[in-house]
């Protein structure tokens, strides 16, 4: 496991959340730095819903996000446009065709990289899809186009909710590759929750654990 950055992309202090009658966050508080940080835990320990707080997509009831300083409550969108975390669920964007969903995403990462998406597009074998809508897809096939579009975001943070989920093995390993490169990005923090593990990238990769006490965080 590799020891956590000194320097962190992300801080979160003090975080509050509940669902009705299930408190899930309570005073939690950590440093995430750039490179890999896998995060694990139990079915109930609120992975995905730490994703969904650290994207802006769940206000959090209590606590301080920020992303290099810049607070998630204080400038929402300045802050969102600095932490990439659309799934392949969002039916927003579902009418859209994939090369069109990359052209909007444009419009809102300033260094959101469409050849490159388009590269990671190719790679996962998505260049017959293009032209269909993205509701027109598979779940795998929808997952592979998030996939290119969160690998060219040029984002500060990068939050990948099961990646490997419902793809083919030889995307898994495409994925995994690109993954072994992120656990050595210096200036990305990319966080990921994934039950099929790392493959190669996981010894590089920082530990976040749900199930237990969070450290006490550095001022």
């Amino acid at each position: 496991m590799k020891a956590p950055s000194s320097a962190p992309v992300l801080q979160v202090r003090d975080l509050g959340f509940s669902y009705p009658g299930r408190p899930v966050f309570t005073g939690w508080s950590a440093d995430i730095g750039p490179g890999l940080t896998w995060v694990r835990g139990s079915n109930s320990a609120g992975k995905s819903t730490l994703l969904k707080l650290l994207a802006g997509a769940l206000p959090p009831l209590a606590g301080r996000i920020a992303v290099r300083g810049l607070e998630q409550a204080a400038s929402p969108l300045d802050y969102r446009r600095e932490v990439f975390g659309c799934g392949p669920a969002a039916t927003a964007f579902e009418h859209l065709r994939p090369l069109e969903y990359f052209a909007f995403l444009l419009s809102l990462y300033p260094r959101f990289d469409a050849a490159a998406a388009q590269a990671v597009a190719a790679e996962l074998g998505l260049t017959p899809f293009m032209n269909k809508r993205l509701r027109e897809l598979s779940t795998g096939t929808r997952r592979k186009v998030w996939l290119a579009a969160a690998f060219a975001a040029g984002s500060a943070v990068v939050l990948l909710d099961e990646p490997l989920n419902a793809l083919d093995m030889r995307s898994v390993r495409s994925v995994r590759a690109r993954l072994l490169c992120c656990a050595q990005d210096v200036t990305t923090a990319w966080v990921v929750v994934s039950h099929d593990g790392l493959g190669e990238a996981q010894p590089l990769a920082t530990e976040l654990a749900l199930d237990e006490a969070a450290p006490p965080a550095s001022a």
